[in-house]
């Protein structure tokens, strides 16, 4: 055989696929971490959008009507599942303490608590409401 043919040898040929394949599972296990990153972010933003209706939905709520909200509610729809407990605290008679625990139903985050204080409004000194 002579040494004057052009191509490739098959051990050029393996060296090459083997530096290829090395290079593709690099490259793999980057978008697989950039993957989970961006999960990770995008439900902690959910998470935080549904803290914000929480403590916007307790703040808007009268005062009078704080003590029905009690109890447990489950929320299965997306973008993140969660478990909602909320217990209402009578600290006096114009005064109570609303405390809300939100559990996502996935592990990977860990449960959440809003406390907030209410009071009830008192009577305008103006006459009106």
């Amino acid at each position: 055989m002579t040494r004057n043919a052009r191509g490739f040898s098959l051990v050029e040929i393996m060296v090459a696929i083997t530096l290829l394949a090395v290079c593709l599972v690099g490259v793999a296990q980057v978008t697989f971490v950039m993957a989970r990153r961006a999960y990770a972010v995008s439900s902690g933003q959910a998470r935080n959008g549904i803290l914000v209706q929480q403590v916007n939905q307790f703040a808007a709520l009268p005062f009078d009507s704080l003590k029905g909200m009690v109890g447990t509610v489950t929320v299965n729809q997306p973008p993140m599942p969660y478990t909602r407990t909320v217990t209402v605290d009578s600290l006096s008679p114009t005064l109570v303490r609303v405390t809300i625990v939100v559990t996502p139903t996935s592990s990977v985050f860990k449960p959440d608590t809003l406390v907030l204080q209410r009071s009830k409004a008192r009577p305008s000194a103006f006459g009106g409401p």
